[in-house]
């Protein structure tokens, strides 16, 4: 291996990271992703950003600003289903105005 580097973060942070590129992986390759059937559901950012239509980057700054609300399980950061939903339809009633 010549090119191997090392870094100090922590295992689940490597997991978490790898999860998320996976995720973007079948993303951009159009593959099914579970689609929520219960308005409670939780959400990854991924899926969140995917039906809002925007950047992770984006949603993180929608929900520092407090346009969606978000609930931290662990390490992680979910959305509720029906949450993402109403902050769409609240997007769409501002652009059409």
């Amino acid at each position: 291996m010549d090119n191997m580097i090392l870094s100090p973060i922590p295992l689940n942070e490597f997991k978490d990271a790898i999860r998320d590129i996976i995720n973007e992986a079948l993303l951009s390759n159009n593959s099914i992703i579970a689609e929520p059937k219960e308005p409670d559901e939780l959400l990854t950012s991924i899926q969140a950003a995917k039906i809002l239509q925007v950047s992770k980057v984006t949603l993180h700054k929608w929900k520092l600003e407090g346009k969606i609300k978000s609930y931290r399980i662990g390490s992680r950061i979910r959305f509720k289903y029906a949450e993402v939903l109403e902050a769409l339809n609240g997007i769409k009633t501002i652009k059409s105005r």
